[in-house]
């Protein structure tokens, strides 16, 4: 008998839906433009200067876009009503 150190198949599924998950929020938020610049850089490593020149863009400009879609995703990772909803957990009764 070996022991499986993989993860668990409901793990496997928890991480499907996250990535899901964020996948649709790249698609709603983000405009064509930070898309394309945030998935092909950090989901696909491709430099910079390649992006810009499929999006007629300086490489700069490109590394702005894909820094503001970043910035978009992330915030819309933290749901503002979580933080009042750890407030009401360690509050005093």
């Amino acid at each position: 008998m070996t022991l499986d150190d993989g993860p668990a198949p409901d793990e496997v599924v928890a991480l499907g839906d996250s990535a899901g998950l964020a996948l649709l929020t790249v698609l709603d938020l983000l405009r064509p433009d930070e898309r394309l610049a945030f998935v092909l850089h950090d989901v696909f490593a491709v430099p910079f200067a390649e992006i810009a020149i499929i999006l007629g863009k300086s490489a700069d400009a490109t590394t702005m876009l894909a820094g503001r879609a970043r910035r978009t995703v992330q915030a819309a990772q933290q749901p503002a009503s979580a933080g009042r909803q750890r407030r009401a957990v360690v509050a005093p009764r």
